[in-house]
């Protein structure tokens, strides 16, 4: 607490004892000056000595007095705040009399920064002096004169007045002075810049006549600098802007494109900027007193680009000075419109009318110059449609042009007009993004990217859910050129593919490794067939009601001598992609009908085999035949083969699919729902195919005795489908725990490590037999692969 706030505060507590206290509270209070106790002890004493209506009584008195200190402290905070960032010079000053009460002159009070910048003048050359002491306004003179008046009268002063003093930075300024007590609160404002601007305009008084403004082509004039002085109603009307919004504040440059200053100035001068050469690149010729033509690209209010045909004159004294510029300009458009019709036919997709190829390349090349140049960042995105192939077979290749159109739309719609967007063939498009500043800014645009392509698409009837993966490459963060941009980019879009589609990757240095391991597995996979590299695995399924081996599921195995074992999660997606998969797809599928009938007859049990067809497979012409063969060639009865599929395949062309899977079921084949509950496949759909089995999806298995939500789907499955009489089949079964929950759910069958893994043909029997024996003899031998 300060001095005499710490006096006041004791002067009012004596008084209160003195009046209120008994002679105990005086001792009390002259203990306190004598041993320096604190303030609050002798309050806590004078409470409990003299009563507590007293005591609370000062106490508030005190309290009110220091809340009104603190909030004129406050005041006066907040005042040499508003006062230091004011932009305006401002003073306070108190009148100096004479004897007889006249004003002789003004003491400075305080001045704020900009006062020093005026007449570079320090404060402490001013604070305390009197104001014709440290400035040239004199006694006897008339400014001096008026602010005497302001104090006397109380009427405010506001003129503006010219300055010929050459310590004072500025040649005009404006003056407001109001009346403080008695003193004076002066501001000073510069408005020199404001009076050049008007002479200006003075200037070119007989430019503005009936001729400037009723040309019949766009008329706008500029000083030496660029800035533009007059613009006719015809340069309002091919600009879209009205002469106040420009002249005096804008460069006759914000008309034009920057990239194209820019590149005809680094035709110029390899090192040009547009700081250095954005005006001169209008005036080249110009300046030298020739009339200089041009055909230039003008940017409209709104941002329209209007082709121009641009004449530049220098205006000139009668000395030769070259004191500004006059452009003549029309709209060229129509000219334009027809060159650039033909040159775009040649360099855009004819389909969306995106940039093409060739033309991209060239614009990614100019963008990363440009990123260059200036410092900046390029972000590149490649967009791949998740399972295009698969739509445009089924729907047809019409409907598929629909889906890329309206692709091509929403992705012009999500990203500026700066912005390169591009088709480079199929279902892949590229934008190309300058002026990128930072990775959150990247990052944010591939989001907004992925979800602009998600919302379904309306077509011929049918609403069709398109997903993209978008892959990023940032220059020059992860590429120095713009073939790499572009290469590195399309790698992280496979890299979003193989993480599941529908999302995003950003290109790191880490999938350089990558990209090299997938051309290398790929390469390895276009041999595996020839070199016998590949396999069957078989898993038991059994009955929940008797507890016998029912059937198998044939899985596909890939052990490459270099690369080891590789999992059916890497190199199935692999083949999806390349088309390799049909050709696997028929070794593997005949290959499982003969090594199932061959453990039929080694068991002597009709055991159902399973087998999975992945998207591509059914979309061969000669699926059916291909079953058929492998059913007559293998021996098995057609009724112990269940052909498994994705849900999500049923919603993709009904009559294509309905078509197969009923000339399927004529030769006796199963029907079976993989992964059911993870796609969007509605009951009904499974009476209209007459699915004879459903498998439920491991995740629901898994989380079923632990998540009361995964349990109610995994009991609404089970529920529903025997009303419909649908088998259903539980995958993945891990634990004794989610095997009980299935019995009580009454589940018709399960498959899972807790039964037994995928083992090889030879290794098929035994593991049967084991659990035929029941769990004591699967104690006995744990390297079958049995799981308890």
């Amino acid at each position: 607490m300060k001095g005499s706030a710490l006096e006041s505060q004791r002067s009012w507590v004596w008084k209160t004892i003195l009046l209120a206290a008994p002679v105990s509270l005086v001792v009390a209070g002259l203990w306190r000056i004598e041993h320096g106790a604190e303030f609050g002890k002798l309050s806590t004493i004078i409470i409990a000595m003299s009563g507590t209506a007293v005591a609370l009584w000062a106490l508030w008195r005190e309290r009110s007095r220091v809340e009104k200190l603190r909030g004129a402290e406050q005041a006066h905070s907040q005042f040499l705040a508003a006062a230091e960032t004011s932009l305006d010079a401002f003073g306070l000053f108190e009148s100096v009399r004479d004897e007889e009460g006249r004003i002789v002159d003004f003491r400075v009070l305080y001045v704020n920064a900009n006062v020093e910048r005026l007449i570079e003048r320090s404060r402490s050359e001013l604070l305390g002096h009197t104001l014709c002491s440290v400035t040239p306004i004199k006694a006897t003179g008339p400014m001096f004169a008026r602010f005497c008046r302001v104090v006397e009268t109380g009427e405010s002063l506001n003129e503006e007045f010219p300055v010929d003093y050459a310590s004072v930075k500025a040649t005009w300024l404006r003056t407001q002075v109001v009346k403080l007590g008695d003193g004076l609160a002066i501001t000073f404002s510069n408005i020199s810049e404001a009076k050049a601007t008007q002479e200006r305009y003075a200037h070119l008084a007989e430019f503005t006549g009936s001729v400037f403004q009723n040309a019949p082509f766009s008329i706008v004039a500029t000083d030496i600098a660029g800035m533009i002085t007059a613009m006719n109603w015809e340069a309002e009307r091919l600009t879209g802007y009205r002469s106040e919004e420009l002249v005096g504040k804008a460069s006759l440059t914000v008309l034009h494109d920057e990239r194209e200053l820019l590149g005809r100035a680094v035709a110029i001068d390899s090192s040009a900027t547009l700081e250095k050469y954005g005006f001169e690149v209008l005036t080249t010729r110009a300046s030298q007193g020739e009339m200089e033509e041009q055909e230039w690209t003008l940017i409209r209010r709104d941002g329209a680009r209007t082709p121009i045909n641009l004449a530049m004159r220098a205006v000139k004294t009668e000395a030769g000075e070259v004191t500004g510029f006059v452009s003549i300009a029309f709209d060229i458009t129509d000219r334009r419109q027809m060159m650039e019709y033909v040159t775009h036919l040649a360099t855009h997709d004819q389909l969306t009318g995106l940039t093409g190829r060739a033309l991209l390349q060239d614009k990614t090349v100019q963008t990363v110059e440009l990123a260059r140049r200036y410092g900046t960042k390029v972000a590149v995105f490649v967009i791949d449609l998740d399972h295009f192939k698969r739509i445009n077979d089924s729907l047809g290749h019409s409907a598929g042009d629909q889906i890329l159109v309206e692709a091509a739309h929403r992705l012009r719609r999500s990203v500026r007009s700066t912005d390169v967007v591009a088709r480079i063939g199929g279902d892949e498009f590229v934008v190309v993004m300058p002026d990128i500043t930072t990775v959150d800014d990247v990052e944010q645009c591939a989001v907004n990217l992925v979800a602009t392509l998600s919302p379904e698409i309306s077509i011929e009837e049918h609403l069709v859910h398109v997903t993209a993966s978008v892959g990023v490459c940032i220059y020059p963060d992860f590429a120095s050129d713009a073939k790499h941009l572009l290469k590195r980019a399309d790698s992280a879009m496979y890299a979003a593919k193989e993480n599941g589609r529908n999302q995003f990757q950003i290109f790191s240095e880490s999938m350089l490794k990558e990209t090299a391991e997938r051309l290398t597995m790929e390469h390895a996979l276009r041999h595996a067939l020839a070199n016998k590299e590949l396999s069957m695995h078989y898993q038991p399924q059994i009955s929940l009601t008797t507890g016998a081996v029912t059937g198998m599921e044939a899985l596909l195995r890939w052990t490459n001598p270099r690369l080891g074992s590789i999992s059916p999660s890497q190199f199935i997606p692999l083949a999806e992609e390349t088309g390799l998969i049909v050709p696997i797809g028929e070794w593997a599928f005949m290959t499982a009908c003969c090594e199932g009938k061959a453990l039929q007859d080694e068991l002597g049990m009709d055991l159902t085999v399973s087998i999975n067809l992945s998207p591509r497979q059914f979309q061969q012409k000669n699926l059916v035949p291909v079953v058929e063969h492998s059913l007559s060639k293998s021996g098995l009865s057609p009724e112990k083969l269940q052909i498994e599929i994705t849900e999500n395949m049923l919603m993709v062309n009904s009559e294509h699919v309905l078509d197969k899977l009923q000339k399927m079921r004529e030769l006796g084949v199963g029907i079976s729902i993989d992964d059911f509950g993870t796609g969007f496949c509605s009951f009904s759909y499974l009476l209209e195919y007459q699915v004879d089995r459903l498998k439920i999806d491991q995740s629901f298995v898994k989380k079923a005795g632990t998540d009361a939500n995964a349990a109610a789907v995994v009991r609404t499955i089970i529920a529903m489908s025997h009303g419909l009489n649908i088998k259903v089949v539980a995958e993945g079964v891990e634990t004794d725990e989610q095997m009980r929950f299935l019995l009580r759910r009454k589940c018709d069958e399960a498959q899972g490590n807790f039964i037994a893994k995928p083992v090889a043909m030879a290794e098929f029997s035994e593991v049967v037999r084991q659990y035929a024996d029941g769990p004591s003899a699967r104690a006995s031998e744990p390297a079958i692969g049995l799981v308890r």
